[in-house]
C-alpha cells in the first residue's frame, strides 16, 4: 500500500501533531540506520523522540538531494525549522551528502543543514567500518583471509582513489562546469580505466572524453584547458594531502572491494548479486558511533536541542 502524502502545509501539520519533536530529513533510506544511531543517544538521553524523514516521503517531485533541500526552503520560508504549536515544539534538521556542493558553493549555510564532510555518508563507512568483518560476514569467507590479503585498509582506500584520480578530474569539472556529459559521479565505473577498476588509465578514452568535455563546455580551447588545469591541479593538491575521500565517491570502493574479493574467493561459491548491498549493511553496523567522526553530525543537533530547549 503507498503511504498518504501531504501537501506541503500538510506535511508540516503532521509534523506538529506528531508525538515526535525531532524530525531528522535525509536523501535516502539507505541512510537511514547510520543518522538514527546518530541521533538515538542525544535523543535518549533527553527523552525526546524523533523520526527520520526520507526524501521519497516528502510531497514534492523530484529525487536526491533537491527533494529534502526544497522542503527546507519551504518550512525555512514559514518560520517552521524550530516550531511551537499549542504547547509542543518541534525541530528540523537535515543531514545530507556534500557530493561537491562546496565547489559549486550551493550549501545552504544555516544550523538546521548538516552537510557530511566528506562525498557521501558512504565514505564514513569505508573510512571508519571494520571492512574486514563486513566483507567476511558478507561474503562467508574466512575472516583470516581476508586479514592476509588486506593488511591496510587505510592503504587500500588510497591506492583505490588513486587509481581513479584522472577519473575523479573529469566528474569533478563536469559537475563543477555543470556540463551535461558522461563524465559523472552517477557513473558505477570509471570508463578510462582498463577493465573498469584496477586497470591503468586508458590514454586514448581520457583524451576522448577530455575532448568530448572541452566540446559540452562550450568554452574556447584555452578557457578550458586553463580551467581544467587549475582543477587539475587543485585535485592533485588534495589527493597529496590525503583529503581524497573530499571528492571521491563512498560507493565506488565497493567496485575495487569487489574485484579483491573474486581474486580471494577462488573457486568458492559467493553470491556476488547481493553480495555488494550486504557488505554496506555489514560496514553500517559495524561503525562505532561512540567514535570522534560522529561529533560533526551530534554537535550541531544537539546545539539545535538546546536551543529549542527541549
Amino acid at each position: 500500500m503507498n503511504r498518504l502524502k501531504h501537501t506541503l502545509p500538510g506535511f508540516i501539520r503532521k509534523m506538529q501533531i506528531s508525538r515526535n519533536s525531532l524530525f531528522i530529513l535525509i536523501e535516502g533510506y539507505k541512510d537511514s540506520y547510520v543518522y538514527s544511531k546518530i541521533a538515538c543517544s542525544e535523543c535518549d538521553e533527553n527523552s525526546i523522540t524523533y523520526e527520520i524523514v526520507t526524501g521519497d516521503e516528502l510531497p514534492i517531485d523530484g529525487f536526491g538531494k533537491y527533494v529534502p533541500l526544497a522542503f527546507f526552503d519551504f518550512i525555512k520560508s514559514k518560520h517552521s525549522l524550530i516550531d511551537r504549536f499549542k504547547g509542543k515544539t518541534t525541530v528540523s534538521i537535515f543531514f545530507l551528502d556534500k557530493d561537491v556542493d562546496d565547489f559549486l558553493r550551493t550549501k545552504r549555510r544555516s544550523a538546521h543543514v548538516v552537510y557530511t564532510e566528506m562525498y557521501e555518508l558512504e565514505n564514513y563507512l569505508f573510512k571508519y567500518g571494520k571492512i574486514d568483518e563486513a566483507v567476511a560476514a558478507a561474503s562467508s569467507l574466512p575472516i583470516n583471509i581476508i586479514n592476509d590479503e588486506f593488511v591496510d585498509f587505510s592503504t587500500w582506500q588510497q591506492n583505490a582513489a588513486m587509481t581513479w584520480k584522472e577519473w575523479v578530474k573529469l566528474c569533478l569539472f563536469s559537475h563543477t562546469k555543470k556540463i551535461r556529459s558522461m563524465c559523472s559521479y552517477s557513473q558505477r565505473r570509471s570508463p578510462i580505466n582498463d577493465g573498469g577498476v584496477y586497470g591503468p588509465v586508458i590514454e586514448s578514452e581520457y583524451h576522448r572524453l577530455l575532448s568530448l568535455l572541452e566540446a559540452e563546455s562550450g568554452l574556447q580551447r584555452d578557457e578550458f584547458i586553463r580551467l581544467f588545469s587549475r582543477l587539475s591541479k587543485k585535485v592533485d593538491k588534495i589527493y597529496s594531502e590525503a583529503q581524497h575521500d573530499l571528492i571521491f565517491k563512498g560507493k565506488w570502493y565497493a567496485c575495487f572491494l569487489i574485484e579483491d574479493i573474486k581474486k580471494i574467493a577462488g573457486q568458492r561459491r559467493i553470491d556476488f548479486q547481493s553480495l555488494k548491498s550486504k557488505i554496506m549493511t555489514n560496514l553500517a553496523t559495524s561503525l562505532d558511533f561512540n567514535d570522534n567522526w560522529v561529533e560533526h553530525f551530534r554537535v550541531p543537533l544537539r546545539r539545535l536541542l538546546n536551543e529549542a530547549e527541549l
